[in-house]
This record gives C-alpha cells, sequence and structure tokens, in this order.
C-alpha cells in the first residue's frame, strides 16, 4: 500500500457522513469508525461535540448525529470531485482576475479565509493582493465569485474578466502553478488506486475499509485542491484518467463499508 496517513476525527466524520447511505449514525457507530484508524473513543466523542456546536454536524435525537447546516456547504464541496471535468471547458485564453490588495492583512482569520477559497478555486497569487486563473470554468463569473464568497472570500474583493493582459507574457503566468508536480501527483495516485483495486478482494473486511478511507481519502484531496487547468498548461487526459478511476474506486469503496458498518 502507498504511503497514507489516517484521517483527523474530523475529517473521518465529515467525510464519511457526508456519504448519502451514512446520512445519520449513532455515536457509537462514529467510535467505530474512529477505532479502525486509532482514533480513541473520547477524542471521537469531543470531536463531535465540537462540529455540533460548530453547526458543522445537528443531533436529530440523543446520541444520533447528521451533517448539519455548516457542514452541507462544505460536505457539498467535497463531493464537487465527481462532477471536476464537467466544470471546466476550452480554454478562450482569458483570465479571471480576484483584486483584494484594498481588503488589507492585518486579520488574519479573514486572510486565512481569503487563501483557502482562492486555492479551492484553482487561483494563484500574482502579484501582492491579485490573484488569477485562466478562464475555463464552465460557471460564469458571476458564480465563480459567489463560490468564492461562500469558501470565505470577503464581499469588497474585485473579480475581473481579461481577454488581454498587456505586457505580460503567458508563460510567465503559467509558471505560477506546479504543473510538473500535480502530473506526478495524477500518477502516483492512479497507481495506488489500481494496486488497492487489486489487493481489496483479499484483505479482511476491516482492513479493507481502512485502505479505501485512506487511500481514497488522498485522491480526493488532491482532486478537490486541484486548479483544474486547461490542457495548454497540464496533461488534462491523465487527470481525467484520475478522476474515472476515483468515481470506480469509490464505488468499490462505498460496497466495502456498507458491508463493515452492516457486520458492527
Amino acid at each position: 500500500m502507498t504511503q497514507t496517513t489516517a484521517p483527523s476525527a474530523k475529517r473521518l466524520i465529515l467525510s464519511m457522513l457526508a456519504a448519502p447511505s451514512l446520512s445519520r449514525v449513532e455515536i457509537g457507530t462514529l467510535v467505530t469508525w474512529g477505532a479502525l484508524f486509532g482514533i480513541d473513543s473520547p477524542t471521537i466523542r469531543v470531536t463531535a461535540s465540537r462540529l455540533l456546536r460548530q453547526g458543522l454536524l445537528a443531533s436529530p435525537a440523543r446520541g444520533v448525529y447528521q451533517i448539519g447546516p455548516r457542514g452541507k456547504l462544505l460536505s457539498e464541496t467535497a463531493r464537487a470531485w465527481v462532477t471536476a471535468e464537467q466544470r471546466v471547458r476550452e480554454w478562450s485564453g482569458d483570465w479571471l482576475l480576484v483584486h483584494s490588495a484594498h481588503l488589507g492583512r492585518s486579520n488574519k482569520s479573514a486572510l486565512r479565509a481569503r487563501e483557502r477559497a482562492f486555492r479551492l478555486c484553482g487561483f494563484r497569487p500574482w502579484a501582492p493582493g491579485l490573484d488569477c486563473r485562466p478562464a475555463n470554468l464552465v460557471e460564469p463569473a458571476g458564480d465563480t465569485r459567489e463560490r468564492l464568497l461562500q469558501l470565505g472570500l470577503d464581499s469588497d474583493a474585485i473579480v475581473i474578466v481579461a481577454s488581454a493582459l498587456p505586457g505580460t507574457r503567458t508563460q510567465e503566468l503559467f509558471r505560477l502553478w506546479p504543473v510538473k508536480p500535480l502530473q506526478q501527483a495524477y500518477a502516483k495516485h492512479i497507481r495506488a488506486m489500481e494496486r488497492s483495486l487489486k489487493r481489496l478482494p483479499g484483505l479482511p473486511l476491516a482492513a479493507a475499509a481502512r485502505e479505501t478511507v485512506q487511500v481514497g481519502e488522498a485522491v480526493i484531496r488532491q482532486i478537490s485542491n486541484d486548479p483544474m487547468l486547461p490542457r495548454e498548461l497540464i496533461d488534462t487526459a491523465r487527470r481525467q484518467q484520475m478522476i474515472e478511476l476515483m468515481i470506480d474506486y469509490d464505488r468499490v469503496g462505498r460496497r466495502i463499508w456498507e458491508q463493515f458498518n452492516a457486520q458492527s
């Protein structure tokens, strides 16, 4: 198995409850999930209580949890990887720019939220207070702005669509994205899933369930954080292969987890 790390209690709970078949579970089930990854019962219980206070979880009955109001946006964003390739189109050469220099950087909490929104939407810092990405998204620029706002961008940020950037070489902007590491990551995750799919049928059920989370979560993180660059910058066929294989791997993982939960 490729080198992986166990999910945190928070990530485990939220990612598992995002599955349609696991929309509502008892605390005992959460504890069982935690034990599978070496997370003790007190940690799971404390984490569940904290997520409840934060609105990321809801509790319709004592000791029963489901995704809460704030958690729904996160889970929807987390599940967006399934349709990632459907959200991009051929690139016309236009750019999306976000100007935020006037917002300041003294509010560290707002700054972290802003940077997280940029990262999740594939923007890279071009100059202080100016972030950009190729305008190859299917959604209109206004929808991208709304998505950025939902993810933490300040409402006073200015979103611009630019068809020309005089005085700027396109190749200079291309270098803002770590293309080589991205392509290496695609290949690594494809190999990991292919090897795991061959290995899973021979593993005990608990070990198989644990492996599908460890391997699958690593791939989902890659897709969720992927800038979804156009083919002018990156090998999009390789990226699409990774996503399609992850859809198959996710289907296998869900079947294994249904069996694991049924016997727990």
